[in-house]
């Protein structure tokens, strides 16, 4: 009779040693990756279970997730994906072979951070006043890593609020925009935090504000966009999202699991280094979010006239 009663649970206790596959849609050592993994570490000791990391890069972060929407809802297959892909995405592309809202289930947002103006740190602006009166007086050069990446439409918005003009050079990744800020060629570049704070503090790039609603803790003294563009506010934010029909009990424990992570004082240390901020919202707030962004985004990709097919 007991071994009777323990038979069928013998499959679960396999499956639940495996390693859970989460798929990241961008690169080593970008900041998606970088907040993924400390988000990968803190799941497996939540979970009492290895969670490895696997980058499926390509189509701004499309590959990762439709490979995830196609996944078993068995909890073995999780995925990190971006703001940009879970709200940009659908505005920008009419051939995607799944829907990034629809198709997936949301679990968690883990950490957001917030994007930086740069200019160049030779003969550019001091100022975010500075660039602004620049930027009206003629048309400016503004560089992007790619168009339709989430650093391109917030600077479209940008531009678009002070009422000027950018004639925007995409390129492939921030490699080819880098050299030419610091030359002076661009006048203007917006990258993430973690990407952004490391080229300023080796005076590769000069930060004029920030697009947080309020200041960084890393650049108190560098103000947020909102302060002369009143309501201006973008963020860039990663989430913890799994496929579609999984089973209510394995999706609660994840999502405890993970708001868990958010909240452990060591990773909240580890994400502030890297100038990002802890979230560790449940399901429905991160369903919220998505519905939210998705209002505002959309208009804003119009606006921007850029897809990507």
């Amino acid at each position: 009779m007991l071994l009777a009663l323990l038979l069928p649970a013998l499959p679960a206790l396999a499956h639940a040693g495996e390693p859970i596959r989460m798929l990241v849609g961008l690169p080593p050592g970008t900041g998606v990756d970088r907040m993924a993994r400390l988000l990968a570490e803190g799941l497996s000791a939540q979970l009492a279970r290895p969670v490895v990391v696997e980058n499926r890069t390509g189509a701004r972060g499309n590959v990762a997730a439709e490979e995830l929407s196609r996944a078993s809802p068995d909890g073995s297959v999780l995925g990190v994906v971006s703001a940009g892909t879970l709200v940009l995405n659908r505005h920008l592309s009419r051939q995607m072979g799944y829907d990034p809202q629809a198709d997936l289930t949301p679990i968690s947002r883990f950490a957001a951070q917030p994007f930086l103006v740069l200019a160049s740190p030779r003969d550019g602006p001091r100022t975010l006043g500075e660039l602004t009166e620049i930027l009206k007086g003629k048309t400016g050069t503004c560089g992007t890593p790619g168009a339709g990446t989430t650093q391109h439409l917030v600077l479209d918005m940008l531009v678009r609020s002070w009422g000027a003009r950018c004639d925007f050079v995409h390129y492939r990744g921030m490699g080819g925009a880098i050299p030419d800020l610091l030359d002076g060629s661009l006048q203007v570049y917006v990258e993430s935090a973690v990407i952004g704070l490391p080229l300023v503090r080796e005076g590769r790039a000069r930060v004029v504000a920030v697009t947080s609603r309020v200041r960084s803790a890393l650049l108190p003294d560098v103000p947020t966009v909102g302060e002369t563009v009143p309501g201006f506010e973008a963020e860039t934010w990663i989430a913890l999202m799994g496929p579609r029909g999984m089973a209510e009990p394995q999706l609660a424990r994840i999502e405890a699991a993970a708001i868990a992570v958010a909240r452990d004082v060591a990773v909240v240390h580890r994400l502030r280094a890297i100038a990002a901020e802890p979230v560790g919202g449940t399901r429905a707030e991160l369903a919220a979010t998505i519905r939210a962004q998705d209002s505002i985004w959309g208009p804003v990709a119009r606006a921007a006239g850029v897809t990507a097919d």
